[in-house]
C-alpha cells in the first residue's frame, strides 16, 4: 500500500519541487497540499500518514505540536536550520523525522519510508543532544510497574519493544499483528502515558523521562524565522 503524503509550504516553488520528488515515487501518493493550515478536516482516513512541512515557516514547531496532539500524520521538517537547539526543539515538539537543507530527493524519499516504519529520521548528534537534554530533568528511576500501570498487556510487549529501537514493521512481525495495530497501540500508549513519539517514549522506559504527571512543562517553542 502506498504511503499518503501531505506538504505544506507557504513558498510556491519550493512545494512544487517537493510535489514532484514525492510524485516521482511508485512507494508515495500525494494527498494533499497547501501553504497554510494542514488539511484539518479531511476524513482521518482519507488523510495523510505523513505530513512533509517546510520549516522556514512561521510558527512551524507550533503547528508540529498541534498535529502531534490530533495523533495524525506524522511530521517530518525539510530544510531545517543547521541549529541543533531548533533540532531539539523540533523533536520536543513531536517531529518524527529532520531534514536539513543540504539533504538531496533521495534522502527526503528514504526519511519518509523511515518514519512511515515507525523509526526517527534526524542525525545522531541531534538525537544525542535531545536526550541530555531530557536527562536534564531526570529524577529518580522510576519503577517499571508505576511506568506501566494503566497500560494492557499487549500494549505493555509494544511499549517494552518500540523503546528497544524497533520500528512499526518489525514490532508488527514479532507480535504477529498488523502495521496499523501497532499505530493503534503506540498512539494509546502515548496518551496514556503523555508521552510525545518514540524519542520520548525510549527516554521514558530507561528512567531519563520521569512520567507527565511529574514532568516540568517542556522549554517555550521558538520558530527558525
Amino acid at each position: 500500500m502506498a504511503i499518503r503524503v501531505a506538504i505544506l509550504s507557504d513558498d510556491r516553488l519550493f512545494r512544487e519541487g517537493l510535489l514532484r520528488i514525492v510524485g516521482a515515487e511508485s512507494s508515495l501518493v500525494v494527498v494533499g497540499w497547501d501553504g497554510g493550515a494542514p488539511l484539518a478536516s479531511a476524513p482521518r482516513a482519507a488523510g495523510p500518514d505523513i505530513l512533509i512541512v517546510d520549516s522556514r515557516m512561521k510558527g512551524a514547531l507550533a503547528l508540529c505540536a498541534e498535529i502531534k496532539r490530533m495523533g495524525v500524520p506524522a511530521v517530518v521538517f525539510v530544510a531545517a536550520p543547521d541549529d541543533d537547539t531548533w533540532a531539539s526543539e523540533a523533536l520536543g515538539a513531536g517531529a518524527c523525522g529532520i531534514l536539513a537543507k543540504t539533504a538531496g530527493p533521495e534522502d527526503l524519499v528514504k526519511a519518509v519510508r523511515a518514519v512511515h516504519e515507525g523509526q526517527i529520521w534526524a542525525r545522531r548528534h541531534v538525537m544525542a543532544a535531545w536526550m541530555k537534554h531530557l536527562a536534564g530533568a531526570r529524577g529518580p528511576r522510576f519503577d517499571e510497574t508505576l511506568l506501566e500501570r494503566g497500560l494492557s498487556e499487549r500494549e505493555r510487549e509494544v511499549f517494552r519493544h518500540a523503546a528497544a529501537g524497533l520500528s512499526n514493521k518489525e514490532l508488527a512481525h514479532r507480535l504477529a499483528i498488523s502495521q496499523a495495530t501497532v499505530k493503534a497501540h503506540l498512539t494509546h500508549i502515548f496518551q496514556k502515558l503523555g508521552l510525545r513519539g518514540r524519542v520520548e517514549l525510549a527516554a521514558a522506559y530507561h528512567g531519563i523521562l520521569p512520567p507527565s504527571s511529574e514532568r516540568p512543562a517542556p522549554p517555550p517553542f521558538r520558530h527558525p524565522l
